[in-house]
């Protein structure tokens, strides 16, 4: 599992340049690794692999979105999506894979 680490004063300046954008987490689906009303830095250019946390638009409700975890990419270039808080998370178990298409980007530094 990645670490995520807290942002460097470069990130926060990506912020005002457009290059990177602040996020809140929602709930205890990212559990120990991002707490409910963490705020973190995305990369929406970012290139995503295996392992990387990302906030995707939600499948289902397509207004929301969603923090998760790639755990695995299959043959067809679609993303399983999971939380770090397996008992308390929906996601790609519930909701099936997605398309490059869902991810917004990767989260890249923890703000607060």
């Amino acid at each position: 599992m990645k670490d995520l680490p807290k942002a460097s004063l470069y990130e926060i300046a990506l912020v005002f340049l457009g290059s990177r954008h602040k996020y809140i987490c929602e709930g205890k689906s990212m559990n120990p690794t991002l707490k409910d009303g963490e705020v973190v830095l995305v990369d929406r250019a970012g290139k995503v692999e295996i392992g990387d946390i990302v906030v995707a638009k939600h499948p289902i409700e397509q207004t929301g979105e969603i923090v998760k975890r790639i755990e695995r990419i299959n043959e067809y270039g679609h993303y399983f999506l999971v939380g770090d808080n397996l008992e308390d998370s929906n996601d790609s178990r519930h909701f099936g894979a997605v398309t490059k298409e869902y991810i917004k980007g990767k989260v890249v530094a923890r703000l607060s």
